[in-house]
């Protein structure tokens, strides 16, 4: 398997674990404002700032919190990891051009 078709399986490989990743990140995050509403509305208080701050402080919403940053921080990581493989691709590609063009040259 030359270089280029290295890089190329391993960004294939990587864009799944990408998808994955931006997949379960989006589905928390769609998951948030019915969370923060049902913890408002539930929440002692006698107004709304009140109730917000009640339910913030509930382990629910932290532990909530916690998860949408886990699986966002995942995500972002899979993102920029995707990110060096593209470079990495790239420059093979662009290696693998100038060799050829050397190649042709030399002949």
């Amino acid at each position: 398997m030359s270089p280029l078709d290295a890089a190329i399986t391993s960004l294939e490989h990587q864009n799944d674990s990408l998808g994955k990743a931006r997949n379960d990140y989006l589905l928390k995050e769609a998951e948030k404002k019915n969370f923060e509403a049902t913890m408002v509305q539930k929440a002692q208080g006698k107004s709304h700032a009140e109730k917000v701050v009640n339910a913030q402080a509930q382990e629910a919403w932290v532990a909530f919190a916690k998860d949408l940053a886990r699986l966002e921080a995942v995500y972002e990581f899979q993102r920029l990891k995707f990110t060096i493989l593209e470079k990495s691709w790239q420059t093979q590609y662009l290696q693998t051009k100038l060799d050829e063009d050397l190649v042709r040259k030399q002949r």
